[in-house]
């Protein structure tokens, strides 16, 4: 009876165990996941952005412009992350990364020359969802210069607040 009752104890704890170890398998490692840092930088340097460019690039007529996308990834080894660049809604590049640990840093660059200015929109995707996005106006001074100066001249409407 003893011996009975013993493997009945033991074939409990094995079922036990392998449904325990079932449930966790079950949820797939593409639902798990974070992206702890998303920016724009003007390089990256020891697998980090070295700045942060904020959301307004000009036009450098001197040479090509080259910007960084950073993200910094959470609990998502062994899944692919996309980084996909758009301009103004057009899909320009998508880049692919397959994440090798749970935190897990990529980056990809565009090079920007005159004649790409828009909104700039980088989407972090990860089996076909964006996980999230970032984006910045590239801008040609002169544009802006003109358009400042029309604008000057044009009535303004601004609302003051009463005090």
């Amino acid at each position: 009876m003893l011996r009975v009752l013993n493997n009945v104890l033991l074939t409990s704890l094995f079922v036990f165990s392998m449904t325990a170890s079932a449930s966790t398998e079950s949820v797939p490692a593409s639902t798990a996941g974070e992206v702890a840092r998303a920016v724009f930088a003007s390089d990256v340097i020891d697998r980090e952005p070295i700045d942060n460019i904020g959301n307004t690039v000009k036009v450098d007529y001197s040479g090509i412009q080259k910007v960084y996308f950073f993200t910094d990834l959470r609990g998502m080894n062994g899944s692919t992350v996309s980084h996909r660049w758009l301009l103004d809604g057009q899909v320009m590049a998508d880049i692919p990364f397959d994440i090798g640990g749970d935190r897990w840093r990529v980056w990809s660059s565009k090079r920007l020359l005159p004649g790409f200015e828009g909104t700039w929109t980088v989407q972090v995707v990860k089996d076909g969802k964006v996980l999230t996005s970032r984006s910045f106006q590239y801008v040609d001074d002169d544009d802006t210069e003109n358009n400042s100066a029309e604008s000057a001249s044009a009535p303004s409407s601004q609302a003051i607040p009463s005090p």
